[in-house]
C-alpha cells in the first residue's frame, strides 16, 4: 500500500493518506477525507461497507485478485453516489485481465441501476 502511495505522489498528488485495519489513526484519516483535508485515501478493503462520503470516486487496484468477489466489488462500488447532492460518480477497476467476478459485479450494478430508474428511485439529473 505504501508503494502505491509513493507512485501516486510521483504523479503530483500530495494530499494523500493510507489507512488499514490496524491503523491507530484510522478514524482520523477517514475524517480527513470527509472534511476534504485530503483528496485521496488509499485503503485496504476496510471501507467497503458502512461508510458514506460526499462526492467520492473509487479505484480498485488489483481487482483481479481473489479477495475481490462480485459481492465485494459491488459493496466497494456502492461507496459512490450515496449522497443526494452527489448521486453519481466514477468507479474504476485496475486489473490484469477481467475476471468472472468483475463481469458479474458490473452486470449486477447495471441491473440495480436499471431497476432504480424504472422504479423512479434514480433519475438522469
Amino acid at each position: 500500500m505504501f508503494q502505491f502511495k509513493d507512485i501516486i505522489q510521483a504523479y503530483g498528488f500530495s494530499d494523500i493518506e493510507t489507512v488499514h485495519a490496524a491503523d491507530e489513526l484510522r478514524k482520523e484519516k477517514v475524517d480527513q477525507l470527509r472534511e476534504r483535508k485530503i483528496s485521496i485515501l488509499l485503503t485496504t478493503t476496510i471501507l467497503e461497507r458502512g461508510v458514506t462520503f460526499s462526492d467520492v470516486q473509487v479505484a480498485v487496484f488489483g481487482s483481479e485478485g481473489p479477495i475481490f468477489t462480485e459481492a465485494a466489488l459491488v459493496q466497494i462500488s456502492g461507496r459512490v453516489g450515496r449522497k443526494k447532492d452527489f448521486p453519481s460518480g466514477e468507479v474504476w477497476f485496475f486489473h490484469y485481465g477481467k475476471t468472472k467476478e468483475m463481469i458479474r459485479a458490473i452486470q449486477h450494478i447495471k441491473l440495480m441501476n436499471k431497476l432504480g430508474y424504472e422504479e423512479g428511485l434514480l433519475n438522469d439529473g
